[in-house]
């Protein structure tokens, strides 16, 4: 009986945020219409701006992702030097 309620409790909870995210992103939708409209953009000027966002951060997740690969081999290329000294 206890778990049945908890079931149901915790099938409502997340009924009710499904609600929560889809008015949220309604809510999201209506102030971006707003702010075009406010600053006088078109539609492409936006999707072009988010675009353009999203590449950035591909970017920069790239070269985060080449920093580290970089790091990694020096280090242990100097780890495999240091072995290689204290073995000869």
């Amino acid at each position: 009986m206890i778990m049945r309620n908890e079931e149901k409790i915790k099938k409502q909870n997340s009924l009710l945020w499904n609600q929560h995210k889809i008015w949220m992103g309604l809510l999201g939708l209506v102030a971006v219409v707003v702010l075009m409209h406010a600053f006088g953009a078109s539609f492409s000027v936006v999707v072009g701006v988010y675009l353009g966002y999203r590449v950035l951060r591909l970017v920069l997740r790239l070269w985060g992702l080449l920093a580290s690969v970089v790091f990694t081999v020096v280090s242990i290329i100097i780890l495999i030097s240091i072995i290689s000294l204290l073995i000869f």
